[in-house]
């Protein structure tokens, strides 16, 4: 692994030590055990709110006037959503949302 990193590096004409590679490495690859990860903790407050909204099965349009945005930030904020989480469509958010975000609430 520690020759992958360094290989990435030559190819981008980067200089780094097979000492800073290694620290690099252990610092991508540790994870400390008191950390844990909590589905959709990474959402902030109105992202969760969005979640919300497409579980009560309301278009953009109604989202946008329920909470005082234009109906292209509300895309904007699907998009990234749908990017930090990993789903596809409208149905599986609300899928996700039905399960991680009561675990939040709770």
């Amino acid at each position: 692994m520690a020759s992958q990193v360094q290989r990435v590096a030559a190819s981008h004409k980067l200089e780094i030590g097979p000492k800073m590679t290694t620290r690099t490495l252990e610092d991508f690859l540790t994870v400390p055990a008191t950390e844990t990860y909590v589905p959709g903790e990474r959402l902030s407050y109105r992202e969760r709110q969005i979640v919300q909204l497409i579980q009560q099965a309301k278009s953009n349009k109604e989202i946008a006037y329920e909470l005082c945005l234009t109906v292209g930030t509300v895309k904007e904020y699907l998009y990234h959503i749908f990017r930090k989480i990993g789903v596809g469509n409208r149905t599986e958010l609300a899928l996700w949302g039905r399960d991680y975000l009561s675990e939040i609430a709770s």
